[in-house]
């Protein structure tokens, strides 16, 4: 562990009340799971068992008992849904099994509807310091639209159980570009979270994937209401003209905070920190090796050995280069390419110089000195360009 300078956890708990229609994420319905026999009446205790194994196991087969961790994330799924007694048996084990640092960011994710100030304070008094609501919109309607099942004043009362409980770190995440969401609408979603106060804004446009309900939806042409380029592009520029006003920085395409608040998990993603998933579906990267975990809970469940399924070495230097740039371009600073060059062992021009020359020639990209990062119009089209580095 002398060469690793941060290690990052993430525990999966893939459990929602509800599928929602445009959700990618590896997630499950627990009824539909229940109904059809996957998990039996004991299931979040089967499921925290075996994230327990794992935690010990994988510690253990890679050296890292003992290891400083400083972030651990509780994602999903809707880890607000798991019983509060489970969550914090699998932090315990977390705390018996690494050494986490002084200042360790310890997040929950959480959906309103399967949140309340008395499961919140369990969470803080065990060591979680940071929530991350699940808002996507105030709008009643918007929600329906997106098959959400909680209301808007729900998503209030959640931000404020979640104050009620003693968090001073607290994310929203809103969701634009919506089915028949019109401009003003989503400026008043931006609105009312910047009237409630919190320390982080996560603010994204919906994205069809495939594999989800929306993508089957929209390749048969059956998913109307969405914005066309235009207004998509007003809705970005309202976003960061009304969030830079209140004070917050956007330090990455879709993220916000107030100084001292952006979110460090998910900043060792970007910078290709080492991390380790945990949990059905869950992936890792260690020292250059990338693995993934079975994706089903109930086969989870039954492993009663190693859960990973697959992984790939990504130590190639030229692999290596196009993650870093694919994953640094994302925030607002850019990344530098001397950097790269040290940490890969290969000068990123040499690969990429053209593209390069490119994007800058089209004012996608920006370079001083040695440091390239996004336009404001690269933000914009930020999966174009970084589709580019594949």
């Amino acid at each position: 562990m002398s060469e690793q300078k941060q290690l990052a956890l993430y525990i999966h708990i893939p459990f929602c009340i509800h599928k929602c229609g445009y959700c990618d994420f590896n997630s499950y319905a627990l009824d539909k799971l229940l109904d059809m026999g996957h998990v039996g009446k004991n299931w979040a205790a089967a499921y925290g068992t075996s994230l327990i194994r794992e935690i010990k196991g994988r510690a253990g087969r890679l050296g890292l008992v003992g290891a400083s961790v400083e972030t651990v994330f509780f994602g999903g799924g809707t880890p607000s849904l798991f019983p509060e007694s489970e969550t914090i048996r699998i932090l315990k084990t977390i705390q018996d099994t690494f050494k986490l640092s002084p200042g360790v960011e310890i997040t929950l994710e959480a959906n309103p509807g399967a949140a309340e100030t008395k499961r919140f304070e369990s969470l803080r008094k065990a060591g979680f310091n940071r929530i991350s609501i699940g808002v996507q919109s105030f709008n009643d309607e918007a929600l329906g639209r997106l098959e959400r099942v909680h209301s808007g004043e729900d998503a209030r009362e959640a931000f404020h159980s979640a104050r009620r409980a003693g968090f001073l770190n607290v994310s929203l995440d809103l969701m634009f570009g919506t089915p028949f969401q019109s401009p003003a609408q989503a400026a008043a979603d931006v609105e009312i979270a910047l009237a409630l106060g919190p320390e982080h804004i996560s603010a994204y446009e919906l994205t069809i994937e495939p594999g989800t309900n929306f993508g089957a939806l929209h390749s048969r042409g059956e998913l109307a209401g969405l914005p066309d380029e235009d207004t998509a592009l007003d809705m970005w520029d309202m976003r960061d003209r009304l969030l830079s006003a209140a004070g917050y920085e956007r330090y990455e395409i879709s993220n916000f905070a107030r100084p001292g608040f952006r979110c460090r998990h998910n900043l060792n993603y970007w910078l290709r920190g080492d991390y380790l998933g945990l949990g059905a579906g869950a992936h890792s990267l260690i020292a250059g090796q990338r693995t993934w975990n079975i994706a089903r809970p109930d086969h989870y469940i039954e492993c009663k050995d190693d859960p990973a399924t697959g992984g790939e070495d990504v130590k190639d230097a030229e692999k290596a280069i196009s993650e870093a740039l694919m994953l640094g371009l994302r925030l607002k600073e850019g990344v530098s390419l001397g950097d790269i060059a040290s940490r890969c062992g290969t000068e990123p021009e040499e690969k990429f110089g053209e593209v390069f020359t490119e994007l800058i020639g089209k004012k996608l990209l920006e370079q001083e000195d040695r440091t390239i990062r996004l336009t404001q119009r690269g933000t914009l089209l930020a999966n174009q360009v970084l589709a580019r580095f594949i």
